[in-house]
Formats: C-alpha cells, sequence, structure tokens
C-alpha cells in the first residue's frame, strides 16, 4: 500500500461518519431543523440475523432513510449485499435508501443501478452519491476544494469537520486550544448547549471536583480474546477495534453523554456530566441499547472473517449511577482527565455479571428511570461484586 494510500476498511468507516454529518447539516440548513433533534445512528439491526444498516436517519419533520457505504465493492458484490438487507424495507416509516459508492461514477452504473431496482424492496427511492457528489458536498459545506479522496485529502476533512463543530459550539472568535480534547468527549451540540445556557467557554467545561448523581454505562466485546486468538491477520483486530471505538463513540455522543475513555475492548461513557439533566437516565439507556447493536454488528463482521466459531458476540454492559471526582491525569494539564469513584467499580462488576447483549443496572439508576422506561427490567438477585459488596440489581428485559 503506496504512504498516501488510505486503508479500505478506515475509509468505509470515516465515510460513514462524515456522510452522517452530511445529511445532518442538510437537513439543518434545508429543513430549519435543530441539530441534536436528527438521530443519527450507526449499525442498526434491521430485525434479521447479520443484517445491520450502516446508517439510519430520522429528521424530526420528514421520513427516516438508509444510508449504506459501499466502497471499494464491485457491482455484484454491491447489488448482493443490499439485497440480502433490504429485500423487504426494514422500517415501514423509511421510503429513501441514500447509497454512496465509488461505483457511482462509472460508466456502468446505470446498469448497477437496474440491477438493484430490482432486487429492492420497492418502498425505498434509491438516491446514489459518488466520489464527485461527496467532494462537491465537502466544498459545500467545509469550503475544500479536493481532487480525491488520499490519505492526506481525508485528514484535511476531518480537521475541516472539527474546526466547524467547533464554532458551532463556541463561536468562530473561540480559542481552539481546547479543541481536540473537547471535541473527543463532548458533541457540538452538547457543547453549545453549555456554552449557551450556562455560559461556558472552553476552559469552564473540564473542571477537576467532585461531582453528583453521575451515570457511567460501560460496555466490553465479549469473547474479545477468543477472537484475537483465532485471527491470524493483525490488520483484521486492528479493524474490528476501530469499528468498535468509532461506533461506540458516536452512539455515546449522540445519546447526549459524554466520551471518557476506552480501555482495551472497553468503552466508558458518562451522563449527567457537568451537571444532572432531566432524561440523562433514559438517554444512557438508549446509548446501552446502541452499544447492543453495534457490538452484535462488530462481532458478526469480524466471524465472517474467521474460519474459528466464536461462543459469544456482541457486548456485556453495565451501568450504574453515584458520586464522581473528575481528575487531571498530569499536574496543570488541560488536556488529560479521568474520573473515578464507586460508581466507575459498580458499573464494572455488573458489567461482569451481564451475558452477551445483556443491560444490567444498579438500583440507583433503576430508580432514576421513568415509570415507562423502568417497567422494561426485571429484578435479578443480589450480585456479590468483589470489592464493592452486594449489588441490587435489575436486567433489561425490553
Amino acid at each position: 500500500m503506496a504512504a498516501d494510500e488510505p486503508d479500505l476498511g478506515e475509509v468505509r468507516l470515516f465515510l460513514e461518519e462524515i456522510c452522517g454529518e452530511l445529511c445532518r447539516m442538510d437537513h439543518v440548513a434545508r429543513d430549519g431543523a435543530a441539530a441534536e433533534a436528527i438521530v443519527v445512528r450507526r449499525e442498526v439491526s434491521l430485525g434479521q440475523p447479520g443484517a445491520f444498516a450502516d446508517l439510519h436517519i430520522a429528521p424530526p419533520a420528514t421520513a427516516p432513510y438508509f444510508v449504506e457505504v459501499k466502497w471499494g465493492f464491485s457491482g455484484r458484490e454491491l447489488v448482493e449485499r443490499l439485497a440480502r438487507k433490504y429485500d423487504r424495507n426494514p422500517d415501514s416509516k423509511a421510503r429513501r435508501l441514500l447509497l454512496v459508492s465509488d461505483l457511482v461514477d462509472d460508466r456502468d452504473w446505470p446498469a448497477t443501478l437496474a440491477q438493484l431496482r430490482e432486487r429492492l424492496s420497492s418502498d425505498l427511492a434509491i438516491e446514489a452519491w459518488g466520489e464527485q457528489e461527496l467532494l462537491r458536498r465537502v466544498k459545500t459545506c467545509f469550503d475544500l476544494d479536493l481532487d480525491g479522496f488520499t490519505g492526506g485529502s481525508l485528514r484535511l476533512i476531518r480537521d475541516a469537520v472539527m474546526r466547524a463543530e467547533w464554532q458551532a459550539a463556541f463561536g468562530k472568535a473561540a480559542d481552539e486550544r481546547m479543541m481536540p480534547t473537547l471535541l473527543w468527549h463532548f458533541s457540538p451540540w452538547t457543547l453549545s448547549h453549555l456554552h449557551r445556557e450556562r455560559g461556558f467557554g472552553p476552559d469552564d467545561v473540564m473542571q477537576p471536583g467532585a461531582y453528583r448523581d453521575i451515570i457511567i454505562v460501560i460496555a466490553d466485546l465479549c469473547a474479545f480474546s477468543s477472537y484475537v486468538r483465532d485471527t491470524r491477520d493483525d490488520a483484521l483486530v486492528r479493524l474490528a477495534l476501530t469499528s468498535f471505538y468509532s461506533q461506540a463513540r458516536q452512539a455515546v455522543l449522540d445519546a447526549g453523554g459524554m466520551m471518557d475513555k476506552f480501555v482495551g475492548d472497553e468503552v466508558i461513557g458518562v451522563f449527567g456530566y457537568p451537571a444532572p439533566r432531566r432524561g440523562d437516565a433514559e438517554a444512557a439507556l438508549a446509548c446501552a441499547r446502541r452499544l447492543v447493536d453495534i457490538g452484535e454488528s462488530v462481532s458478526d463482521h469480524w466471524q465472517r472473517r474467521i474460519d474459528r466459531v466464536q461462543d459469544a458476540k456482541g457486548v456485556h454492559l453495565g451501568i450504574a449511577m453515584g458520586d464522581l471526582n473528575l481528575m487531571r491525569l498530569r499536574a496543570f494539564s488541560s488536556r488529560h482527565y479521568g474520573f473515578i469513584g464507586d460508581a466507575v467499580n459498580m458499573a464494572a462488576r455488573l458489567m461482569a455479571t451481564a451475558g452477551p447483549s445483556e443491560i444490567v443496572v444498579s438500583n440507583r439508576f433503576h430508580q432514576a428511570l421513568g415509570d415507562v422506561a423502568a417497567a422494561q427490567f426485571a429484578e435479578t438477585p443480589p450480585i456479590d461484586a468483589k470489592n464493592v459488596g452486594r449489588i441490587k440489581a435489575w436486567k433489561f428485559a425490553g
């Protein structure tokens, strides 16, 4: 692979993320919708084994639709992959499938499109973006004039997206020193909310101290060591983890949470920082359910590429609620922080008791849920947790 030739798997992940933002920006500009009101979900289960939509986008005022990024596939592969997912419409409200493919600009595209229209549900109108359409939209949205997708141009797009998000959060005059840190931990609309309603500037968001009623969501991949042991190609391990990291982080941010950190194959998200908000518990549960889909999708893609059948797939997931301390990880550092507290340990112990694709939560978190959400849980026997004690817990059964 040439030095500036990007890995195809990473290109697809990048395009999923960028296409979600381009669609979001399109609805903001065209429909006047608030950015946070446009629900963008990645790796959404389509209700049949091994079938996940790359993106499902639900604007507030129009019908939802699917987005599929199929970059680097042959015409036959593209048709077969999409027909497996969309021979029937998985969402009765959806009326459109947006396909992003490098084949769109080829001379054989009309024939491929005709096959798609024959094989896919007639409920779904097909819209297609090729490289030229993507570059046009990048130019319109980010004022970047690019010739094509190379490693360098993709990094330019990433930087342009980050600056656009930073300006949306704090305005054009904002100091960019904290930009990489804050946009890693928070969505731009969460930062915008803190800026507008609490008067926070970039230096006010991460403040060491004690914080009450914080919700911790922890998930890790089932049988991760077994998958790694049975995978001969190290690049596949890296791509599987990058997929999990990218999609899990977006699930946390899109639910309104704070991305705390990754530890190996484990993701930790925080809700209620820097102050609790109404609906935090429901948002954390929605994030957890998204992580279940993402974990199953990552496991499914990984299993397809290795010989030995794995005993488990998906994620184990635990949620707890309590008081945490935000700590600087270096003296006088303005960029490196971490949470400590009993709730982190409790969430980790609950996660360890969860089976594949199960969500186990603490009693305090369960009590914070509204009646409708709380009714979707069943009480478990008390859990003996090392160094924590016996925990009254609930398992999601919705």
